[in-house]
């Protein structure tokens, strides 16, 4: 059975990993030990699309090109921290892409074998969420444990680009759909007008200056190392 996502999907720039503990294993028996991660399988995860997922995706993948500059990154070397509550806000489903993408993942995770492979506790939440650039946002750091470098990720959903009367009307239109009270023509313009500001943020990146930050900062805090 073939997926049928919408086609914008197949512009969305995937994420390459070196995954060394399914090459160990032999589940990419390959040398390079290479995996591909999209948005679609984002989606996959979450079932659904929506400008939180998006932005997750975007933040992770804008974090390791910093990370990781003109490098492949590697699963398992990647810890992150999420600056606030599991269940507060949509933290909880951002930290599940950050985990399916890059295997940090919370007490929940894979023990490791032996010294190697650990997973578990590389993804935290850490409230309370600092202060950001001057509006309500969303901050996370990534750390590079092979090298002490951490990248930092203010994201900012309330400044992705929109017009009131888009908002507005997608507003009206969810409400209409919840309470199935939307006909089938108000059905397919709520999913156009959602899916239009998913892609301005994935593929057109409209705006993304001033709602996605990214800054490398000091790694050397002795207090945050995992």
């Amino acid at each position: 059975m073939v997926d049928s996502f919408p086609a914008f999907f197949q512009e969305v720039q995937p994420i390459r990993f070196l995954e060394p503990l399914a090459q160990t294993l032999g589940a990419l028996p390959g040398e390079e030990g290479l995996l591909e991660y999209t948005y679609a399988d984002v989606v996959k995860m979450a079932g659904h699309a929506c400008p939180t997922t998006a932005g997750a995706y975007l933040a992770c993948h804008k974090a390791l090109e910093k990370l990781y500059p003109g490098q492949i990154p590697v699963r398992g070397e990647i810890s992150i921290i999420l600056y606030g509550e599991a269940d507060q806000g949509v933290f909880g489903v951002i930290g599940q892409v950050f985990s399916l993408l890059t295997g940090a993942a919370p007490t929940s995770g894979f023990r490791g074998l032996g010294h190697k492979f650990k997973r578990k506790d590389l993804l935290r939440f850490q409230p309370p969420a600092p202060e950001t650039s001057g509006a309500e946002g969303l901050r996370f750091d990534f750390r590079r444990l092979n090298a002490q470098k951490v990248v930092r990720v203010d994201f900012l959903p309330a400044l992705i680009p929109f017009s009131p009367e888009k908002a507005g009307r997608t507003g009206q239109l969810m409400e209409k759909v919840l309470w199935d009270a939307a006909r089938p023509e108000e059905r397919e313009e709520f999913r156009s007008l959602w899916m239009e500001k998913v892609r301005d943020m994935l593929v057109e990146e409209r705006g993304i200056v001033r709602w996605l930050k990214i800054e490398e900062i000091d790694g050397s805090d002795e207090g945050r190392r995992e």
